[in-house]
């Protein structure tokens, strides 16, 4: 069996178990989900010292040897699920609900598991009081260290279009996703966490993870946005992944295309 570049051998991580000099599994259960995973392979390898697995086509993110900082700690575990994580960034749509509301979405942002690296705050210039975006303005301040504000003078302007403005700004930041959230929507308090374990802790891909109805939610892989050049074109993202061509214009889908998305990296939210 061949082995790939993209992989991890378990031999001398601090999670790995032993009997003897033979790996039997790992502390974290990743060999017994690459096992079973329809991408990833677990490979049975052996040298001199040890026989042990390799997970092969990963890179595990909790591979960790005894020269880790936290080698010594009493729950190492414990350690390395803190360092393990998505940084992310969110996009948080104004919808003139009040001040309040936002105060509620930016309290809901701030109880995830990981908070967003960045965030932009998006406002209807044209729907907005003076006083209203002040007070907007210092909320926001107060409650982030890193965050945009995007102002929206023409009403005809898409959410996609906005969201790619909003993106061309924060993009020099380091996140892996971005999630567009609504004022007027609650935010789950469990939505980083849901998407860490479909992504860490179950090893799924994804390319984005939306609702049906609307962009509450929705979740966008920054690579993916890069590759396909978001929403250009006006053409939602997710019809350029289906169709694998960034370059796609309205005129180039037929009215049966337009309502059919089938790739399965394109996740129902409602499913995590």
């Amino acid at each position: 069996m061949e082995i790939s570049p993209i992989s991890t051998a378990c031999k001398n991580c601090l999670f790995a178990i032993y009997d003897d000099d033979t790996q039997i599994g790992c502390y974290l259960g990743r060999t017994e989900k690459v096992g079973n995973h329809d991408v990833y392979e677990l490979i049975e390898a052996e040298d001199e010292e040890k026989k042990f697995y390799i997970l092969n086509n990963h890179i595990c993110p909790y591979q960790r040897t005894s020269s880790w900082s936290h080698a010594q700690d009493a729950d190492i575990k414990k350690s390395v699920e803190k360092e393990v994580f998505m940084p992310w960034a969110a996009i948080l749509f104004y919808r003139n609900n009040g001040i309040n509301a936002i105060k509620d979405r930016i309290y809901e942002i701030k109880q995830q598991k990981i908070q967003p690296k960045v965030i932009t705050l998006v406002i209807n210039a044209n729907k907005t009081t003076n006083d209203e975006f002040h007070e907007l303005y210092e909320t926001i301040d107060i409650s982030f260290e890193l965050w945009y504000l995007q102002k929206i003078f023409d009403d005809n302007t898409t959410d996609r279009f906005i969201a790619d403005s909003c993106i061309d700004k924060m993009k020099k930041h380091r996140f892996m996703f971005y999630t567009y959230f609504e004022s007027d929507k609650p935010i789950d308090i469990n939505y980083y966490k849901k998407i860490h374990t479909f992504v860490i802790d179950n090893m799924n891909a994804y390319t984005v993870i939306k609702n049906t109805k609307d962009i509450h939610h929705m979740t966008v892989s920054k690579v993916v946005h890069t590759k396909y050049a978001g929403n250009s074109n006006g053409v939602p993202l997710e019809y350029k992944i289906e169709h694998d061509n960034k370059d796609l214009s309205w005129s180039d889908l037929d009215k049966h295309d337009r309502g059919k998305i089938t790739n399965k990296f394109i996740i129902d939210y409602s499913t995590l």
